[in-house]
């Protein structure tokens, strides 16, 4: 299957978000805990999914206030951290939205994300992820990840669909 197929099936997308939807980085400052830089315009994808009734869920190993700020800030219902299982959590979202696995898309760029990756419809990683992982991949996303992964993966999603001039 080509990949505008496997984007045109995708019902649901998840993503993981350090090193996707941030450039990995972490920075602490002498009041605990830390902060996480979020790229715009991975925003505007996620508003784009959501106005075509495409839910995105976001999924973190690692528990961060960041991460839930900024799933707030955009209308993200759907966001599970401090589980490492992640095809577990899919195969909930699958449940919950009625699509089959093949039908959800999974955005990852490390280690724990591989059995994510090869459970789904479409798997995609921005460039700078690890080796493993662009090798199970169906669309290495020529930008590193917080460089806006998540937008190019919703516009070929949306645009494989029709629904990107909306």
């Amino acid at each position: 299957m080509d990949l505008k197929d496997r984007a045109r099936k995708i019902r649901v997308v998840c993503t993981d978000v350090d090193g996707v939807l941030t450039d990995g980085s972490l920075h602490y400052g002498s009041e605990g805990g830390h902060w996480k830089h979020f790229n715009v315009r991975d925003g505007v994808g996620v508003k784009a999914l959501q106005k075509s009734d495409i839910p995105v869920a976001l999924i973190s190993g690692l528990y961060s206030v960041a991460t839930d700020q900024r799933a707030k800030d955009m209308g993200v219902e759907d966001c599970f951290m401090g589980d490492s299982d992640k095809v577990s959590i899919i195969k909930k979202l699958s449940a919950k939205y009625n699509a089959p696995l093949d039908e959800i898309a999974f955005i990852g760029d490390d280690l724990i994300d591989m059995g994510a990756l090869g459970a789904v419809g479409l798997a995609v990683c921005p460039q700078d992820a690890i080796p493993e992982v662009q090798r199970m991949a169906h669309w290495v996303v020529p930008v590193d990840g917080g460089r806006g992964v998540l937008r190019a993966a919703a516009e070929l999603i949306l645009k494989s669909k029709g629904l990107w001039e909306q």
